[in-house]
This record gives structure tokens, C-alpha cells and sequence, in this order.
């Protein structure tokens, strides 16, 4: 099983690329197989409806698609800017669409929000992304999601969850937690239902 975490800010080095890696070694020591998507490392993606002679943008469009076709569910970190989504993972979710990938990357595969913001936000991520983006992707959205405040001081104590962590920072690393365990559960019980339900998703692709 392969579960792909996309750090959903255009800046180099941001709160949620170093949220993504502690997910991911949250994950590697459960024994699940992570590949980690910083879209920061891909801002090409944002003129992705220029010409195809474009080397650059070709490549990491293919190398986004294979992580995501190859995936079993996926984790999007997604911060508040201005109470609105990245521009970059705007554009993330629009090559994950049936339309942009010739086909369904993330059909019918399990996916966790996860909103965060530096102050009080966070909220805003998490209803943008249950509220459209799976219309032409047909990925499946947990009920269950994470909203992070102050996720500067979160992620410097994130692996001292049961000292250092104030009693609202355990409760959103429990939230966590059990967000990714469902994740997992879901993924394995998708899989073996997932190509059946993606020939029908073919028949009706863009969500009518």
C-alpha cells in the first residue's frame, strides 16, 4: 500500500512540506509506504495549459501523474492563504481531474484534508477542498479531517505528543491520528472494488 502526501504551499521550505514529512514518518512506522508530493518543487504545474513543447512542465506533470496513479489514498496538507487554497494546489487538483490526466489518478481513492494555518484558520482549506474538488477526480473524501491552528508551535512538539503537547494540541494530534488510521482502512477495503467502480466513473466522468 502507497499513500501519497501533497504539501499543498508554493514556498520553499513551508509549514506544510514540514507538516507532510512528519506524516510521513508517522506512516513509515506503521509500516506504510509514503511518496511525498511538494508542490513547491513543481510551480510549473501553474502554467500547465500552455503549449505541451514545454521539457520542464512535461516532466513534472508525468512525474506527478505516476505518484498519483500509483497511489492507494492520499493526505493533502492544504494552508490558508488568505482564506483561500495555494494557487499551485488549485492547479494540483485540476491535472488530477479526468480531463488534465486522461483517466483517474485518484478514482475512487480514499483522501484526509488537512487544513493548517500559523494563527487561528485553517477551516476555510478543508471546506474548499470537500467542497469541489471531487467532482471530475471521483477521489473520496473522509468524513473525518484535521484542522490545525498555530501549526508552527504543533509541529515542534509533534513528536512529544504526550509532554509537551497542551490538551487542544492532543486533541487535534489524536484527530490525526485517527484521520490516517481511517485512511488506511479505507484504502484497503477500496482496492479490490476500485477498478469496477472506475469503469463506471468512465460512463459519466465529469460528475453531471
Amino acid at each position: 500500500m502507497k499513500v501519497v502526501i501533497v504539501s499543498g504551499s508554493g514556498r520553499p521550505n513551508s509549514n506544510s512540506v514540514r507538516l507532510a514529512n512528519k506524516i510521513s514518518e508517522h506512516l513509515v512506522r506503521l509500516d506504510i509506504e509514503c511518496d511525498l508530493v511538494d508542490l513547491s518543487e513543481m510551480t510549473r504545474l501553474l502554467h500547465h495549459y500552455e503549449g505541451h513543447d514545454d521539457e520542464v512542465l512535461s516532466k513534472q506533470k508525468a512525474l506527478l501523474l505516476e505518484k498519483l496513479y500509483s497511489s492507494d489514498g492520499i493526505v493533502i496538507v492544504a494552508p490558508e492563504w488568505g482564506g483561500m487554497l495555494p494557487p499551485v494546489l488549485h492547479n494540483f487538483l485540476l491535472l488530477s481531474a479526468y480531463g488534465s490526466a486522461s483517466g483517474f489518478p485518484l478514482g475512487h481513492k480514499p483522501a484526509l484534508a488537512i487544513g493548517i494555518s500559523t494563527s487561528g484558520g485553517g477551516h476555510n482549506p478543508v471546506s474548499l477542498l470537500k467542497g469541489y474538488s471531487a467532482k471530475n477526480s471521483h477521489l473520496v473524501w473522509l468524513p473525518f479531517h484535521v484542522i490545525i491552528n498555530n501549526v508552527d508551535e504543533f509541529i515542534a512538539n509533534f513528536a512529544e505528543k504526550d509532554k509537551a503537547l497542551c490538551s487542544r494540541q492532543k486533541s487535534i494530534f489524536s484527530r490525526l491520528e485517527v484521520g490516517l488510521y481511517a485512511l488506511v482502512i479505507y484504502a484497503k477495503q477500496l482496492a479490490p472494488i476500485r477498478h469496477e467502480l472506475t469503469q463506471l466513473s468512465i460512463k459519466h466522468p465529469f460528475g453531471q
